[in-house]
């Protein structure tokens, strides 16, 4: 018999498998399967959600079969199976509901598009078809093609380079940079993104990306909404292959939804990074069962993420939240050394300025956001922390602060423990980088930074 676990391209999700069932007294069912889950080297799982005649077939002749394909060379294997059990928690079902309420999120489904159950078969054998009718033959340049797709290089010699890099980095701000750079350059990631926690419990918020036209820095995610808001709800990876097909899936559903009611047309969000991605890898950032925040890795290609890469970037990504929150602690600690000089980081890319000689920025209360010349700049803690320098800048002229003497402003209402305010300015200085050049935030030493202004400002507070 074939190996089961030979198959892992076939369990990806990119094409649809085929459950053939039948009746006590003969009568066959055919269903289309979105998706067939790797189990172990003798069981799968299928999901229980709307396939009504297969599970009453199942519950008189548990014996069933399923033909999957294998996206690479568009072989066709059956697999002979006996039902065994119907599981309602575990690591299976969990597994399978986290995946499932990540592209219901997207259209606003969660909560209503949901995993009634993981059903687990024995497989009894493994059988590769020769030729499926329909189908295109397997050819040289087919093979060829999905024989080229690399695989990343996750070698210990690879992990110490990653290593190395982040030991090397002496600000967190360098060392967000680091940890991207190194994921494009060492394991070929050219899309990823740091979404880190913020003050608020339900939302995270971008800090670093790369590899997108727009870096996003300052873009807010909210807490258990698409990949990365459900990675940081349940604190555990979900790998999603062949998005664009399960997203138009789930479109039909929330169409149906919609018609019946149960849902509106304004809670669908916009998939974030690529506009068309097709798979997606997101992991938690937890250290001592604290979230630090989520990594995002997604690519264009149907079939990127394997297990192997899951189980990998997984452990990284532990190693990833250490080395952030170890940052953090370093820099607060330090920042007592005001006048301790740090590397030189690199000038921001040159923006081509604003044709008006005055900026108008406008604090509004109620939403503690900022707009420039009408258009949303940032929010919350970030916000408040530049209104509060441009007003300090405006009434005597300052232009040096220190990370301390934020800390001990008692308007900033920052916590006594955790305030994360380092991340919070780096925030604040690369979503001006990005939005606003005329305005810069630039460290000029441990714990200490400048603000520099390249044009008139005029400040209006709302309510």
């Amino acid at each position: 018999m074939i190996p089961l676990e030979s198959l892992t391209s076939c369990f990806q999700g990119l094409l649809p498998s085929w459950l053939y069932t039948c009746s006590r007294s003969g009568v066959p069912n055919v269903a289309i399967l979105s998706h067939v889950d790797y189990v172990d080297p003798s069981h799968v799982a299928l999901s229980f959600q709307f396939f009504n005649k297969s599970k009453r077939n199942i519950a008189e002749n548990p014996k069933a079969k399923v033909r999957l394909y294998d996206p690479d060379t568009m072989r066709a294997y059956a697999l002979r199976l006996r039902f065994v059990r119907t599981e309602t928690d575990g690591p299976t079902f969990e597994s399978m509901q986290l995946r499932v309420e990540a592209i219901a999120s997207y259209s606003g489904l969660k909560g209503i598009f949901k995993l009634l159950g993981a059903d687990i078969y024995e497989v009894l054998s493994v059988e590769a078809i020769d030729y499926e009718p329909g189908m295109p033959v397997a050819s040289p340049t087919v093979q060829s093609r999905a024989q080229a797709e690399p695989r990343l290089p996750f070698t210990l010699k690879a992990l110490r380079e990653i290593s190395d890099r982040i030991h090397q980095a002496p600000t967190l701000d360098s060392l967000l940079d680091a940890i991207l750079e190194t994921l494009e350059n060492i394991f070929g990631f050219k899309h990823s993104m740091l979404v880190l926690a913020s003050e608020r419990p339900d939302r995270l918020e971008m800090i670093a990306s790369r590899g997108y036209p727009e870096g996003g820095v300052g873009s807010e995610v909210r807490v258990g909404e698409g990949i990365i808001g459900m990675v940081a709800e349940a604190r555990k990876p979900i790998r999603i292959a062949g998005i664009l097909r399960q997203m138009l899936y789930a479109a039909a559903v929330a169409k149906r939804a919609q018609e019946r009611g149960l849902t509106s047309t304004d809670r669908s969000i916009p998939l974030p990074g690529l506009a068309n991605p097709e798979s997606q890898l997101g992991v938690p950032l937890i250290v001592r069962d604290e979230l630090i925040g989520v990594l995002c890795i997604e690519t264009d290609k149907s079939y990127r993420f394997h297990e192997d890469d899951r189980a990998y970037v997984e452990v990284l990504g532990g190693y990833l939240a250490i080395a952030i929150q170890n940052a953090l602690l370093k820099e607060r600690t330090e920042e007592a050394e005001e006048h301790s000089p740090v590397k030189p980081q690199p000038a921001p890319v040159p923006v081509q300025p604003r044709p008006q000689s005055k900026l108008k920025l406008e604090y509004y209360k109620s939403d503690e956001c900022i707009l420039v010349d009408g258009e949303y700049l940032v929010r919350s803690l970030p916000a408040k922390i530049l209104w509060k320098l441009l007003h300090e800048h405006q009434a005597g002229g300052a232009v040096e602060f220190t990370n301390r003497r934020l800390r001990l402003d008692k308007t900033l209402n920052l916590p006594d423990f955790k305030d994360n305010l380092e991340s919070r300015l780096i925030l604040l200085r690369r979503r001006l980088e990005e939005r606003c050049p005329e305005i810069q935030i630039a460290q000029s030493g441990r714990g200490r930074f400048r603000l520099e202004l390249g044009s008139a400002v005029e400040l209006v507070e709302q309510p």
